[in-house]
């Protein structure tokens, strides 16, 4: 999906696992603590006791996640099901406000265990994070280096595929003029790896500072801060992009014949009977 959909995040990835079909979403969601756990547990060679740790606040959170944002979701999808196909720009950009609010609720939940866990561990723990870092930066400029489509192609194809996420496979035509107006889009990918290569290495060092007096308050701010990363320049070019990401979502909806409208539909209400059966097991009101 376009950077501006990718921003949703955690909130995405909930829908993703929950779309996985509509009997066995809720059933993969239920795990999704054990995805969360098994991620974070391939950052270094944590003792039992940490691994534990790790289990327990993804448990947590994906309690406190059912509990507090699951049903403004289904709200969000629900917006979504009653856009004005006449004037869609307004729903979609409020309901990407919406998201966007969802995970920054969930980055500000991580917060304190993140920093409560790291202070906790050692040195080398440290260094295996940062080489784990540096390793998946590496796999990234590998499949970037192999990857014969140019950017912009590139770009196009996750707009198509990700439309097929939600139902809608884009007409040739439409697929022509989200080409078109590609034209516009400004390429920040290289800028971006930069930007995220600076802060990783920011945060490794503030790691090391893990038991110095004013520890949390200073990665709390620098936890906060992967959200405005760039000078203003960059983060202009950000909003062009985002900007120009509504302005063709919205193109595709002003444009949806029955065959897709229908097929979107029915997506959304996969989504919503996977979510509506977990807040029914949870008895989540």
């Amino acid at each position: 999906m376009p950077d501006k959909i990718l921003k949703i995040c955690l909130s995405s990835m909930m829908i993703i696992f929950l779309s996985s079909c509509s009997l066995a979403g809720s059933w993969v969601y239920e795990r999704l603590d054990d995805y969360l756990a098994d991620y974070f547990k391939e950052f270094a060679d944590f003792s039992k006791e940490q691994r534990q740790e790790i289990e327990f606040v993804s448990e947590e959170f994906l309690i406190w996640f059912s509990q507090n944002e699951l049903l403004n979701i289904v709200a969000l999808l629900e917006d979504l099901k009653e856009l004005d196909l006449n004037n869609p720009e307004k729903t979609i950009s409020a309901s990407y406000e919406k998201a966007e609010d969802i995970f920054k609720r969930s980055n500000y939940y991580f917060e304190k265990p993140i920093i409560n866990f790291s202070k906790g561990l050692n040195e080398d723990q440290i260094e295996q994070i940062g080489s784990h870092f540096e390793k998946l930066r590496n796999e990234r400029e590998e499949e970037r280096n192999k990857e014969k489509k140019d950017y912009k192609e590139r770009i196009l194809e996750n707009y198509v595929s990700g439309f097929d996420r939600i139902g809608i496979n884009l007409r040739e035509d439409q697929t022509d003029v989200i080409s078109l107006n590609l034209e516009n889009q400004i390429n920040t990918r290289e800028e971006w790896s930069s930007l995220q290569q600076e802060w990783v290495e920011e945060f490794i060092r503030l790691l090391k500072t893990n038991n110095s007096y004013g520890y949390d308050i200073k990665m709390s701010a620098y936890l906060n801060s992967l959200e405005n990363l760039g000078n203003k320049n960059f983060r202009e070019k950000m909003n062009k992009n985002e900007t120009l990401a509504i302005e063709i979502i919205s193109f595709v909806f002003l444009t949806i014949d029955e065959k897709q409208l229908k097929g979107f539909n029915r997506t959304l209400d996969v989504y919503l009977n996977s979510i509506n059966r977990i807040l029914s097991k949870r008895r989540v009101n």
